[in-house]
């Protein structure tokens, strides 16, 4: 989860029957590529997704990461699917409701055993309106943030951190409410790690241009 109140902890638990079965499209190049005639920001978010995970794949590809193991993502019919050694990890992404909660209290996305979540923000359509690629302003993150976003999210699936499942995510929101614990949590920790290995990355002079 990636975000900066504990609150959310507390109120998304206790809106959590509410909003579990709350889902929509995941969001693709083929589910963009079928909105464009109507939404033309639709290609935009296309394309910034793209350079996106090319942007994580040349990450995965350095010598900065350590906390994932090497692997690289490919495009899929509903997402995307990280690939490592002999696993194949489906990472799919959806806008919903649960993630627009999260995003009223701070939180860019949250994690799913299948992936990861994000809210609504804007007026647009929702595949294009999220908080994958809008920030609380409503601008548009560049490809670099959106990556750090999926191998952030990533993290937490592979390893089984955080709110994979009912019973895990019960378990981070009491350890997040009655130990007040967020970056240091024991359920970030490992996805914090990457995302600092990969703002190094980034910021490297030497790294080699990706795109």
């Amino acid at each position: 989860m990636v975000g900066r109140h504990w609150l959310t902890a507390l109120l998304s638990l206790l809106a959590l029957p509410a909003l579990l079965g709350c889902a929509s499209r995941p969001i693709c190049p083929a589910t963009l590529g079928a909105i464009a005639d109507e939404e033309p920001a639709a290609m935009v978010a296309l394309i910034r997704w793209n350079d996106a995970v090319d942007l994580a794949n040349g990450f995965l590809a350095s010598e900065h990461r350590e906390t994932l193991p090497a692997g690289q993502f490919d495009h899929v019919h509903d997402g995307l699917v990280f690939r490592t050694g002999d696993l194949e990890l489906p990472i799919t992404v959806k806008a919903t409701s649960w993630g627009t909660l999260c995003n009223w209290f701070g939180f860019t996305a949250q994690e799913r055993s299948w992936g990861f979540v994000v809210g609504r923000r804007g007026g647009g359509h929702e595949l294009v309106a999220n908080s994958l690629f809008l920030d609380p302003e409503g601008r548009w993150y560049h490809p670099a943030d959106i990556a750090s976003l999926l191998l952030h999210e990533t993290t937490h699936t592979l390893y089984g951190l955080g709110t994979v499942s009912c019973w895990a995510g019960t378990k981070y929101y009491l350890e997040a409410i009655f130990l007040l614990r967020y970056r240091n949590h024991s359920g970030e920790r490992l996805p914090y790690a990457t995302s600092d290995e990969f703002v190094r990355w980034w910021r490297d002079p030497n790294r080699e241009a990706v795109n």
